[in-house]
């Protein structure tokens, strides 16, 4: 297996496979789930789901715990043979086994009605097991599912995946605080889970963020930081950073006036699903165009 183990990290596909067959067949469960493996992902050029599952198979009547997630997966997507019902009774086991992955996977299948009878009640028992088993993601997931009946538990939820490091709670947690209706706002709190989202690198919570900087509500103010931060949500693809660093740079506020790269900004933002902001960027494109050299525009088309 150790053998099987070098082959693979050092990039000997067809030597790992062969290595991993003789593990398994001399008794090893993870040269069993090491053969699946590379024959589920095709790394040796060839991709053989039937011959992978008799191989996670051979793991699995041990309780391996990546061979049972590894066929509920194939369940899920069919493959091999296998099918959803199939995917059920793997991932029960791997659940039963304390796999936290297995766990969100089974209450996706008990939402949807996959494999088994549409349960919500079972949704949430899942998420719970997962959850107390401190799996961030799982967390977060209960929050979604609490979010239109429940939102100040949903919220708890999110915060407390968003304390393990769960960005995108972070940044939910951090809108909730500002625009959802049932929980009372809390300008200190939004800033401060945005601003854990946008040191994670969410884009929408960097341009989110910026404006609170820039506006000063719950941060302290400063162009310069706004500006900043505008910039890394722009260059993340995140289309109201992108209008938002294009604002400042045509305003020249925290940061070096630049018409070129603002009129360049400004147009990769496209469109908003917001009509207001929509006429926000409708009226910066006009006034850039209407004011700057028309050759300094067309070098920020070309650009795109």
């Amino acid at each position: 297996m150790e053998s099987a183990l070098k082959a693979y990290n050092s990039g000997q596909m067809d030597q790992a496979l062969s290595l991993a067959k003789s593990a398994a067949k001399a008794g090893s469960t993870d040269g069993a789930v090491m053969a699946g493996h590379i024959l589920r992902k095709g790394e040796t050029g060839r991709i053989d789901y039937v011959e992978a599952r008799r191989w996670y198979e051979k793991a699995a009547v041990f309780n391996h715990p990546d061979a049972l997630v590894a066929l509920g997966e194939m369940g899920i997507r069919e493959q091999g043979g296998l099918t959803t019902a199939d995917a059920v009774s793997y991932l029960t086991r791997a659940s039963d086994g304390g796999r936290t992955d297995a766990m969100r996977a089974l209450a996706d299948l008990y939402r949807t009605g996959q494999g088994v009878s549409a349960n919500t009640d079972q949704e949430q028992v899942y998420l719970k097991r997962a959850s107390e088993s401190f799996d961030k993601d799982a967390t977060k997931r209960l929050g979604d599912s609490l979010f239109e009946s429940n939102p100040q538990e949903a919220l708890k939820h999110y915060e407390k995946a968003a304390e393990a490091g769960q960005i995108e709670a972070a940044y939910i947690a951090g809108v909730m605080y500002a625009e959802n209706y049932d929980i009372r706002p809390d300008a200190q709190k939004s800033s401060h889970w945005l601003k854990i989202a946008a040191e994670g690198g969410h884009a929408a919570a960097q341009a989110d963020y910026g404006l609170r900087v820039y506006q000063g509500w719950g941060a302290k103010r400063s162009e310069a930081e706004a500006a900043e931060w505008f910039r890394k949500s722009a260059e993340g693809g995140d289309s109201e950073g992108q209008f938002l660093y294009a604002f400042t740079l045509a305003k020249g506020e925290g940061v070096t006036q630049n018409f070129e790269d603002a009129y360049y900004w400004v147009l990769k933002s496209g469109n908003s699903s917001v009509e207001d902001y929509n006429k926000d960027r409708q009226a910066l494109r006009e006034r850039l165009e209407a004011n700057v050299d028309p050759d300094i525009l067309a070098r920020a088309k070309a650009r795109l």
